[in-house]
């Protein structure tokens, strides 16, 4: 008689997994604006839908998971789906804006209350006067808005800050941030910061109030559908460096969800420069705190020079591409590896911060530098074994939608043009007990 033994929560997260149809993580027609998803335009932001499905294949097969950790958070993607799913939940990032996102969008506000001050500030923007004295004095200021738009954004935002009580402000400068970069002279379909040409530029007028009252409208249509989910459970958000958690609990998370950059932001996704307009608009309190906005992408992974010696990270797969891109261009493989090296010592604290048994969820998207595809998913998995993790599952998505051209030429020689990330890795690891 032939005895059927249980399965391991490994072996059944894997059978899950394996047992999807084929695209299933693709999410090929799925609204990835959905809940308080939509409130803000972010780089790279994750699939709502993939941190939807990681958490519920955990729990489904690891019950009583009570805590999820983004050491990336962003924008907050994975913290919202947490909450949904009944999980407290903490986040870290050291981008400011990212941390007004993630609370904003993790935080239900009074429907009610947000309407009535959003009508205060429509009556109050229409009759206010300001002078070029109150505009934002940061550099480049009229490059990159016209004088018109600089002064609808100053009355707006003298508007916002007298009128609406400093406990709701943080859900009307969400909006307000997002107006900033769509009302901008930036190509705002693209993250890094790129100037309208001069004919787009000479037709470009929007309407700052008009623009804001938009976002605002569709914002306040997500933040009902959280309202009527209350009560949610605990959100903690932190300022936190990935390389240094010291300041969270060993052994506490049951389950992590994230996605972590592709690589240095100076030559994958620029998150600095994608927040620096709205940031220096906005006067947030604890920015005081985090790297000056032209000066963020230097302080993330990889963003400061590899310094000799030139120790690699134990994983076979990176040094392997390190000696081919070596060979192609020393100094690009140096900043290659200062990634790298910075992403290893978020691995050490994150798995420091994560309970024996826990699970860590990773979407990465293997990058390619000088015509050598780094492996990213591959290098976490080998460098996670000295820090008790192992691979429990890997699956890989297509991205259906994204910022980017399809191909681009990496020797800047004409003609000479190759394919850029087109997918992503989507796998699992677990802490060792």
């Amino acid at each position: 008689m032939a005895i059927s033994l249980p399965l391991s929560s490994d072996d059944a997260i894997r059978r899950t997994v394996q047992q999807m149809p084929a695209g299933y993580w693709d999410f090929v027609s799925a609204d990835t604006k959905e809940w308080t998803h939509g409130y803000h335009s972010y780089p790279a932001m994750m699939i709502p839908q993939i941190a939807r499905s990681f958490i519920q294949v955990i729990k489904q097969n690891r019950p009583g998971i009570g805590t999820l950790f983004d050491p990336f958070m962003g924008s907050g993607t994975s913290l919202v789906e947490g909450l949904l799913a009944g999980l407290a939940v903490t986040g870290s990032d050291l981008n400011p804006l990212s941390r007004l996102l993630a609370f904003t969008k993790t935080t239900a506000w009074d429907p009610d209350v947000l309407q009535y001050w959003m009508d205060a500030v429509a009556s109050h923007v229409g009759a206010l006067t300001v002078f070029e004295a109150d505009w934002p004095t940061f550099d480049h200021l009229t490059f990159w808005f016209k004088p018109v738009v600089i002064a609808d954004l100053s009355r707006l935002k003298r508007s916002i800050a007298t009128v609406v009580p400093a406990p709701v402000q943080p859900f009307f400068w969400v909006a307000f941030s997002d107006t900033v970069r769509w009302v901008s002279n930036s190509r705002n379909t693209e993250f890094k910061l790129y100037r309208l040409d001069a004919p787009r530029l000479a037709q470009w007028n929007p309407d700052v109030l008009a623009a804001f009252q938009r976002v605002m409208a569709r914002n306040q249509l997500g933040n009902a559908r959280l309202w009527r989910c209350q009560p949610l459970p605990p959100v903690s958000l932190h300022a936190f460096n990935a390389m240094d958690l010291s300041a969270l609990p060993a052994d506490h998370f049951d389950v992590m969800v994230t996605s972590p950059p592709y690589g240095d932001s100076r030559t994958t996704v620029a998150y600095g420069q994608f927040s620096r307009l709205s940031l220096q608009w906005l006067d947030l309190e604890d920015a005081a705190t985090s790297p000056a906005p032209n000066r963020l992408d230097q302080a993330l992974l990889g963003g400061q020079a590899a310094k000799g010696p030139f120790a690699i990270p134990p994983s076979p797969t990176l040094q392997a591409a390190l000696n081919q891109i070596s060979a192609r261009d020393a100094v690009r493989a140096v900043q290659v590896l200062a990634f790298y090296q910075d992403l290893d010592r978020t691995l050490s604290e994150i798995a420091r911060v994560m309970r024996p048994g826990s699970y860590q969820c990773w979407v990465v998207g293997n990058r390619t530098v000088k015509k050598i595809q780094l492996l990213t998913d591959r290098i976490i998995i080998e460098l996670g074994a000295r820090y008790g993790l192992v691979p429990v599952t890997t699956v890989t998505r297509t991205i259906p939608n994204k910022r980017m051209p399809k191909e681009n030429s990496p020797t800047n020689q004409p003609g000479d043009k190759m394919a850029t990330m087109n997918g992503e890795q989507l796998f699992i690891l677990r802490k060792m007990q």
